[in-house]
């Protein structure tokens, strides 16, 4: 009897494309060796543990002693040191692949998203570094959307575009990776289960980021990369 549980994803692209990659090996790989994960005060360690409705000198400081960010602290004064009502609004047990259909939309998961993009790209602070505050703050609901996870999900975000144009992309590609998810579940909460009995507690949205960063060509992590791109 086959008792082998799927751990392989199969993802449809923005770009009418798919991507096939096997995911447990590629998360694992990540959480072992990437700076983002590895060691006391590291990013993950602190995702979901910073002041929960408030953005502080101190997590600009985190993302960029953890996350190859050079972002500026001027470039957030606009919006740190203060009570962000946007922020509150959301619930941090609210889960982008978790949550049903009907839990998403009584808590309005898609305006709650879309307001946050709003309130937190802007001059200077593109979407990278944007979703790497917001998961930050939201470790369950807000993906890391830097450039190689936008690139292998057949997504764009403009570079020349309004903050506001570049926060309405960044919702295109958050609510399209929770229909990928939902897509794969069983396969990522196997995947989330590997990785808790070896010491990696996850959410389901950072692991679906941990897959598809190192599935990227230029994504710079030792080990198994089984993916392949095919027309849809």
């Amino acid at each position: 009897m086959n008792t082998k549980v799927e751990t392989t994803l199969r993802l449809m692209r923005l770009d009418g494309d798919s991507l096939v990659v096997e995911g447990a090996a590629l998360s694992e790989a990540f959480f072992a060796q990437d700076a983002s994960s590895v060691g006391a005060g590291s990013y993950d360690s602190l995702a979901g543990r910073t002041s929960v409705n408030m953005i502080e000198i101190s997590d600009i400081e985190a993302l960029n002693r953890t996350m190859r960010a050079r972002t500026a602290h001027s470039r957030w004064a606009p919006i740190a040191g203060v009570h962000l009502s946007w922020l509150e609004e959301i619930d941090p047990s609210l889960d982008l692949i978790e949550a049903s259909d009907a839990k998403w939309v009584r808590a309005n998961g898609e305006r709650l998203v879309g307001a946050a993009f709003a309130a937190v790209v802007g001059q200077g602070r593109g979407v990278a570094v944007a979703t790497k505050m917001l998961h930050l703050k939201r470790p369950r609901l807000f993906p890391i959307l830097d450039r190689f996870v936008v690139e292998m999900l057949g997504g764009r975000i403009s570079d020349d575009t309004p903050p506001s144009i570049r926060a309405q992309e960044a919702t295109r590609l958050v609510i399209h990776l929770r229909g990928q998810g939902r897509d794969n579940i069983h396969a990522l909460k196997e995947i989330q289960a590997q990785l808790s009995a070896q010491g990696f507690e996850r959410s389901l949205v950072r692991i679906l980021d941990a897959i598809l960063w190192p599935s990227h060509p230029a994504g710079r992590i030792l080990g198994a990369r089984v993916f392949r791109i095919a027309g849809a």
